[in-house]
């Protein structure tokens, strides 16, 4: 008596395929637009102004508006005085005979004055200096202006694939090969 048992194990295909990608992109232009610096300077003689006026007034170098006003006030002022002191002098002599030596007196007051000097550095004040224009310098800085211009990258892609097929099938096969057979149910 004896079981016989055939079996053969089942075989399986796997085809793969693996993903793939492709990035194909263009260097990106540029473009670049530019101007240079520059400079530019503006050279013009000094021009220095000195006004003396105030100097010319205080040594006697006066504008005819100046003198004249000062002449004025000098004229006036010594017509005051001298209005004065021929007031004084009749006053004086108007009463002569009351006093012998009033012409001698007067002689003498005359012989008496005596003329005064003041020393001084002239002028005392210093002339007004002023100077214009020169030199002008503008800056123009330059400029650069960059322009990429870039495209979209060229992607193509495929998903990885897994293909899985049985090749043979597996197989069992029970066979008794006898004659007695005890079954049990």
């Amino acid at each position: 008596m004896g079981l016989q048992i055939n079996q053969e194990f089942g075989r399986v295909g796997i085809n793969t395929t693996d993903a793939f990608i492709s990035i194909k992109m263009r260097q990106p232009a540029v473009r670049t637009k530019s101007t240079l610096p520059g400079m530019e300077i503006d050279i013009q003689p000094v021009e220095m102004d000195i006004d003396q006026k105030q100097c010319f007034c205080e040594v006697g170098l006066k504008t005819a508006d100046t003198f004249t006003r000062d002449a004025a006030n000098k004229a006036r002022q010594k017509c005051e005085r001298q209005t004065a002191a021929m007031a004084k002098k009749g006053d004086f002599f108007a009463r002569v005979n009351k006093n012998a030596n009033a012409i001698p007196m007067v002689a003498k007051n005359i012989m008496k004055r005596k003329a005064e000097h003041t020393i001084a550095a002239m002028p005392k004040s210093r002339p007004k200096i002023s100077f214009t224009r020169g030199m002008d310098i503008s800056w123009n800085m330059g400029d650069v202006e960059v322009e990429a211009i870039t495209e979209e990258p060229d992607i193509s892609a495929s998903r990885a694939r897994v293909e899985v097929y049985l090749v043979q099938k597996p197989y069992i096969k029970i066979e008794y090969r006898g004659r007695i057979l005890d079954r049990t149910i």
